[in-house]
């Protein structure tokens, strides 16, 4: 009998513990929950024309640089922000690679990243067929490697705090070019600041300015065993010159000051001439036809003008007329010349002729969307349209 009542007891004991643990162990199941996925990409591709004394071997040939697919995953968070990581994958010189691998928070007030992404190293987007086009008036290049790559991705960690939680924007960074020269610094070898006012796109009329702000930016580099930091500032601004957003005329300025390091005098590479103290001006006229809110054309004009202060007769400058006329979603007809006059110093004072003719398809889409907030996913890379 009392075995009877111990086996009994010991039923009702296990029996009882299981139920007590079950709500435990339910929280321990279906534990992942599906995040919010954003595929976007681009196709560009076009027929370059060319004829450059700065690269006599550069001959006609077929371009799809700048083509990529791009994957955004993202949750929101237990107590508040949007956490995630995005991967990008890019054509350029017949090399896919990753250009974009990075994690991410964001929250009203701030967003964190860190990973590889396009370095800070510009401010203003201009009207231009690939960010590559006036690469040299328009972003601090890399004073320790010549590859295009590494003058726009780096690997870095960088925090913007939102001031108003709209429009003001302080942001900070630090991290590594990618560095191709032996002996260069390694390491967080760049850094820089800035302050910045930007209208979201869909808020692109409501005010005259849409763009504004001022970087600094600072890499490490080595010149001839001793390393020293070399300085550029950046400011620039984006109006809006009528305020019709089926007919808009825009005005994009940007300049930019390099101080260059001490001792450098070489100007055959594209290193060589990041390390010269030079000072660069650009600015575009945009206008982009909208009938009934919906985007079909945009023309622009891009000029551009450079100077070596350190070195005679090292001026430059260059003109970029542009069209752009979109055949259904996504879908565009490009067209572009550029040309470039060199002062005498710089390649024998020739010059540099390019045209291309191409199309370009893009897409984004977003599936499992239990967020219901984010900047478009091509925003990440550049935009030749708006």
């Amino acid at each position: 009998m009392n075995r009877n009542k111990k086996f009994l007891a010991g039923v009702v004991f296990t029996l009882t513990g299981l139920l007590m643990t079950q709500p435990l162990l339910a929280l321990e199941v279906d534990r992942e929950v599906t995040p919010r996925i954003t595929l976007g990409g681009k196709l560009v591709s076009t027929v370059d024309s060319v004829n450059f004394d700065s690269d006599p071997a550069g001959s006609d040939h077929i371009s799809m640089e700048d083509s990529m697919i791009l994957l955004r995953f993202d949750k929101r968070l237990y107590q508040s922000g949007v956490a995630g990581a995005v991967l990008g994958i890019e054509e350029e010189d017949n090399v896919t690679r990753f250009q974009q691998l990075h994690a991410f928070y964001w929250a009203r007030d701030m967003k964190l990243e860190i990973g590889r992404t396009r370095l800070r190293n510009t401010l203003i987007e201009f009207p231009l067929l690939r960010d590559e086009d006036l690469l040299s008036y328009t972003h601090v290049t890399n004073a320790s490697s010549n590859e295009k790559f590494d003058q726009i991705y780096g690997e870095l960690i960088s925090a913007d705090w939102y001031i108003d939680r709209k429009v003001l924007r302080l942001g900070a960074w630090a991290g590594s070019r990618r560095n191709g020269f032996p002996g260069a610094p390694v390491g967080l070898d760049s850094q820089g600041i800035s302050y910045v006012y930007e209208q979201p796109e869909d808020l692109f009329y409501v005010s005259r300015w849409r763009h504004a702000g001022i970087r600094l930016d600072r890499q490490q580099v080595d010149v001839s065993g001793v390393t020293e930091w070399q300085q550029a500032l950046l400011a620039g601004f984006e109006i809006n010159l009528n305020m019709d957003p089926q007919s808009n005329w825009s005005l994009s300025v940007q300049a930019m000051i390099n101080d260059g390091v001490d001792g450098a005098v070489g100007l055959v590479t594209v290193a060589d001439r990041a390390q010269i103290a030079a000072q660069s001006l650009v600015a575009s006229i945009r206008y982009v036809a909208r009938p009934h809110l919906l985007t079909r054309w945009q023309a622009a004009v891009t000029v551009a003008t450079m100077n070596y202060s350190d070195i005679d007769n090292t001026s430059q400058w260059s003109i970029v007329p542009s069209l752009f006329y979109r055949i259904g979603q996504g879908v565009d007809l490009l067209a572009q010349a550029s040309y470039t006059d060199y002062d005498v110093a710089l390649f024998g004072g020739g010059s540099d002729v390019r045209l291309q003719l191409g199309i370009a398809f893009s897409l984004e889409t977003v599936f499992n969307d239990n967020i219901g907030e984010r900047d478009s996913i091509l925003n990440l890379e550049h935009g030749y349209i708006q």
